[in-house]
Formats: structure tokens, C-alpha cells, sequence
């Protein structure tokens, strides 16, 4: 049907006030397009800080046929008669690209990125260069020891959540997690923490297991039953006024609050929203102690999130203090005579 392009900007780290730099283009010209800014919108929504918009660049390229010029006088808003087909597509890519990391992502991407990036520069540069490295066999192996601390200093400085040593050294108010890393110190919210891996579990496996006995519900509409079968929920009558609700999913089938979950989940939203919810109310609670073991089990879950610096709220999960910012504060950068008035 068509050929799709899809740039999205890192949802964590590059954002906007405003949805201005969510673009679609279709056949090399840049429109607009209601349905399909929304998708991309929607498709990010829970990976983005609270009111903050992404930056995602669509480009189509199909058949004129299928465009409806029609929509604006100017012609720079455009229908296209299969939107719900593109729609599907898109967010199908969007969720695609979420799950990327330097893990998955295949080796040759770098090579090829970092080759043209050297091409370039190469072309505009006053200076020669050879790609080919001679090594002399007596140095070969000072060599791999000179590369291997250079990889340990780069690591180091990666910004990468998942690839830094985190230590859990105390809780605050037995709601903030103090962590110390190479750099500096960080605190990390216990409760929001927990709701992102679960979120992301829940995001690659939705199980929903038996209820035994089921969950009586009194006093639904019409529209909440049908909300909760949207979402897979098996809901029978059970009498006047009375559901009886079979299964639901694992993580709240154990909670003694099992029904006002239910209930919760009835009140509207997509299967996304179902998971979110789920998510924050079986997450560890804030004002819950943890031990140090406890702790550090959760922070090595959380490093392995794939969008670790916000809860699906949009709520940041960690407050970074770096060593730097530690010496400004106590003025350790002071020479000993500045420092005694001399």
C-alpha cells in the first residue's frame, strides 16, 4: 500500500511544550493530519514527562489516489481514505521503536552510522586518513589493555540508566530510595519505580487468570460491563442488579481489594489505561519500610525498564545529585588560602 518513515525523538530526553515538532508528510510535503498527530501523541503518551508533547516526524509515501486534497482550502490538511489502516500502522511502529535498546539493536546500525558520520566529515576535513590500523605484534597486547580502559572510562560516562552501578545505601521516610552511583547520589521514588516495571510486564505479558470464587459487583451500567469486556474481563449476570466477574488480571487476583480495582478498571479507557492502573495499585506502596536487599532487588528491576526516568503518569521517578554539584555547594574547589581568608 505504501512506504512509512517514522523518526521519533529519544521520549525521555527529547520533548516539547507544545505538540509543534509532531509532523507528518506525505509524497515529499510536509500537511497536516488530525488522525494521525493524535496517534503518534497517544502512542507516546506514556513514556513522555506530565504535559510535555513528543518530537516525531511521519513520512508517507503512497499513492495519490488514496489522499483527499479536500479537507482545506489551502490544501495543507489532507484525509486519507484508509487512515484507520495507517493509524494501526503507526502505532504499531511507535511500539516497535519503544522497545529498542543498545541490546537488541543490531551491531552493523552503529558501524553504518559511525562510517557515514566519518565520510562526512572526511569530505569537508583539510586533512588525509587512512582506515586501515597496523599493529605491531610486541605491542598487541598493551594495546588491548590501553582499549580496555578506555571502554571502562566510556561506561562510565554512559548516560544509559540501565548500564550505571547503583548501590542502595538507606530509605527516606520509607518512601525514597538513596542510591549511590559513580557520579553522585540519587533518590529514587520507591512506589513510582515499582509501577514502571510493572507497567512494562504487564505491557509484554496481559495474563488474565481465573477468579475462584468470582467477584460480585452490584449497580454496573451498561457501559462499564462493556468496558470490562473490552479489556477481556469475562462478565455474566448474576442477578437483579448483580455481575459476577470470572477473571481478572494476575496481579490483582491475590488483593484484598480486588473489587474496587475492578471496579475502577470499568470506568473507561483502553487497555492501556487497564494496565496502567493495574500497575500503580499493586506497586509497592509509598511509606512501606524496605531492607537493603529489598531495595536493591528493586533497583535493578527498575535500570532494566525501557523508559526508566518517568512513571506512565509522566511523573519523574529520580532526582540525580551529582559529586560536582556537591563540591560546588561545599566550596571544595577553594584553594587552602582563599578558604581561611588569607
Amino acid at each position: 500500500n505504501g512506504l512509512m518513515e517514522l523518526v521519533l525523538g529519544l521520549p525521555d530526553r527529547c520533548h516539547r511544550r507544545r505538540p509543534d515538532w509532531v509532523k507528518v508528510a506525505t509524497n515529499g510535503r510536509i500537511v497536516r493530519s488530525h488522525e494521525l498527530e493524535q496517534t503518534m501523541i497517544t502512542g507516546l503518551a506514556r513514556t513522555l514527562p506530565r504535559d510535555r508533547y513528543p518530537i516525531c516526524f511521519l513520512h508517507l509515501r503512497i499513492c495519490p489516489s488514496q489522499i483527499d486534497w479536500n479537507r482545506h482550502p489551502a490544501k495543507t490538511e489532507i484525509y486519507l481514505h484508509s487512515v484507520s489502516y495507517w493509524q494501526e500502522q503507526v502505532a504499531e511502529a511507535i511500539e516497535h521503536a519503544l522497545r529498542i535498546t543498545p541490546a537488541n539493536l543490531p551491531e552493523s546500525i552503529h558501524s553504518n552510522r559511525v562510517k557515514q558520520l566519518l565520510k562526512t566529515s572526511e569530505a569537508r576535513g583539510g586533512y588525509t586518513t587512512s582506515r586501515s590500523i597496523e599493529l605491531i605484534p610486541d605491542t598487541q597486547e598493551i594495546t588491548d589493555k590501553t582499549d580496555r580502559k578506555i571502554d571502562s572510562k566510556t561506561d562510565n560516562k554512559t548516560d544509559d540508566i540501565g548500564l550505571i552501578q547503583l548501590r542502595a545505601m538507606a530509605q527516606l521516610h520509607n518512601m525514597y530510595i538513596v542510591a549511590e552511583h559513580p557520579t553522585g547520589i540519587w533518590l529514587i521514588e520507591q512506589h513510582i519505580a515499582h509501577e514502571r516495571v510493572l507497567y512494562e510486564e504487564l505491557c509484554d505479558r496481559w495474563q488474565l487468570v481465573p477468579l475462584e470464587p468470582p467477584i460480585i459487583l452490584q449497580h454496573l451500567s451498561p457501559s462499564q460491563v462493556e468496558q470490562l469486556q473490552r479489556i477481556g474481563l469475562e462478565v455474566d449476570p448474576f442477578g437483579e442488579e448483580l455481575w459476577a466477574v470470572r477473571n481478572a488480571p494476575e496481579l490483582l487476583r491475590q488483593r484484598d481489594d480486588c473489587a474496587k480495582a475492578l471496579l475502577e478498571l470499568s470506568l473507561g479507557g483502553d487497555l492501556q489505561t487497564a494496565q496502567v492502573a493495574t500497575a500503580c495499585r499493586s506497586a509497592i506502596r509509598n511509606g512501606i519500610p524496605l531492607s537493603l536487599s529489598e531495595m536493591q532487588q528493586l533497583l535493578d528491576q527498575w535500570k532494566k525498564t525501557r523508559n526508566p526516568r518517568t512513571c506512565p503518569h509522566g511523573r519523574p521517578i529520580y532526582l540525580s545529585l551529582k559529586e560536582s554539584a556537591l563540591s560546588r555547594f561545599f566550596r571544595r574547589h577553594w584553594v587552602i588560602g582563599k578558604s581561611h581568608g588569607i
